[in-house]
């Protein structure tokens, strides 16, 4: 089996020398890849208990647990595997589960120390999220002898609780004894070929025009002054522009509910020019904005036909999946009644253009980021400097260091700045229908879980 040889330690794991192997890089690095066909391999030679972890149990089944399905299917077939929801069993015995460290509170502990005696591999990913409480907690519990703790994580900060909770000094590639210590980043195994033509080509192009984001995703490096900030390569003299608003053409309205303050984004597209509004190649510009404090739709939708009661286009709704739940005391949703109020004032040319469901936060920001600066260098959303709270959330909105949580204002930064008040919901309602129309494909799992080579010919070996 081709393995490569700074993640030999992971085909060693029944007898391994180290009690913790701490693996970082970027994309394309192949570090989790490796980890699971480890443990996969490791566990068919001997009887293994093994603990996944990520920050939620959810996660955890739409990407780990989904990969190392996909991996017994295509490279360990008919190797003794079965697998259910929520584990995955080997018939020597060997039994593979799943946790959430959110869910790791004063309750679960005791559970937690029962799980640690007994279990063999521990394997946290996305270990950059973990915070520091739960490692007070969690490390700890790890008192089986011989059991191995895994950790895969990206370097997001330059302070990361994983490094001060296991000591890991990544500026002089230093750990204690009995910890294995690496970083791999996609040059360094380039040249093997593992990694395909379009994982290059795109990197490459980051490393052209985002070379911020390069460093972060690819470089495993977290440099750069927008390393916090939501709205990535904003750059007010190239994205604010005064666009102009044309009433026969169509209008989209997008939608936040929230109450204090209800915020909706008002739009148009090239779409005519690109030929389908879905055509990556289509623009949006972001012509006015609508931001009313205490207030119900019903009124915002006064505000809106007080200055555009005169459009002659197709008008289409977009904006929040929430809002198409029904209100207390009321037998219709806030897009219902929103476009009941179009209907009643005279308009008949609406569509409602949302999800069933909304999407995951990082989702919707990747998307938006990818329409503010391409991979190619191009520029895609344009706003009107009448959008002063959305122009302030390219500005202001930011996440809690080192995560991808929004750092949303508490009371105290709220009594300090009312402005503060204004920050996430006009955002929100801006990439509703970016994330819509334009979403991204989630590449991080990529090189990791399609470009790694057979384990076919380490079976062989291993007589089974």
């Amino acid at each position: 089996m081709k393995f490569y040889k700074k993640y030999k330690p992971l085909l060693e794991l029944n007898n391994s020398k180290f009690n913790v192997i701490a693996l970082t890089g970027g994309r394309g690095s192949m570090k989790t890849g490796h980890a699971l066909r480890g443990v996969l391999l490791c566990s068919t030679q001997a009887k293994k208990k093994t603990c996944f972890f990520r920050e939620t149990k959810e996660t955890l089944s739409d990407s780990l647990k989904a990969e190392l399905d996909g991996i017994i299917e295509t490279e360990f077939p008919n190797r003794g595997f079965s697998s259910t929801n929520d584990a995955i069993r080997h018939i020597n015995g060997s039994y593979m589960f799943f946790k959430g460290l959110k869910e790791i509170n004063t309750a679960a502990i005791e559970n937690l120390k029962g799980i640690a005696t007994t279990t063999d591999f521990f394997i946290i990913d996305e270990a950059q999220s973990v915070s520091q409480a739960v490692w007070d907690v969690l490390i700890p519990t790890l008192r089986k002898a011989g059991c191995v703790l895994l950790v895969i994580y990206n370097r997001i900060d330059d302070s990361l609780p994983v490094e001060d909770s296991l000591f890991l000094d990544y500026e002089a590639m230093k750990a204690p004894e009995g910890t294995y210590f690496i970083e791999v980043n996609y040059p360094e195994i380039q040249h093997l070929g593992l990694l395909s033509s379009q994982f290059i080509q795109r990197a490459e192009l980051l490393r052209q025009h985002k070379p911020d984001k390069y460093e972060r995703d690819y470089l495993n490096k977290p440099k750069g002054g927008n390393l916090n900030t939501v709205v990535k390569y904003f750059n007010k003299t190239k994205h604010i522009k005064a666009v102009n608003y044309y009433p026969s053409e169509p209008l989209h309205i997008s939608c936040d509910f929230n109450v204090d303050p209800m915020c909706w984004v008002l739009a148009h597209t090239n779409a005519s020019m690109t030929g389908d509004i879905r055509n990556p190649a289509t623009k949006i510009y972001f012509i006015d904005e609508i931001v009313v404090e205490n207030t119900n739709v019903r009124d915002t939708a006064r505000e809106f036909l007080e200055r555009y009661g005169f459009h002659k286009g197709e008008i289409i709704i977009n904006g929040d999946a929430s809002g198409d739940n029904r209100d207390a005391g009321s037998d219709k949703t806030k897009f219902v009644q929103l476009r009941n109020i179009l209907f009643d004032y005279g308009y008949t040319n609406i569509r409602v253009d949302i999800k069933e469901g909304n999407p995951r936060k990082v989702a919707r920001f990747d998307a938006f980021n990818n329409k503010m600066l391409t991979d190619a260098g191009e520029i895609q959303v344009y706003t009107s400097p009448k959008c002063k709270w959305l122009i302030y959330n390219y500005q202001k909105l930011c996440f809690k260091p080192g995560t991808s949580v929004v750092d949303k204002p508490t009371q105290t930064i709220l009594s300090n700045d009312p402005n503060s008040k204004f920050l996430e919901h006009i955002f929100d309602a801006a990439s509703y229908p970016i994330e819509y129309y334009w979403p991204v494909r989630d590449t991080r799992k990529f090189p990791e879980s399609q470009e790694e080579l057979s384990i076919q010919e380490q079976f062989s070996k291993s007589g089974r």
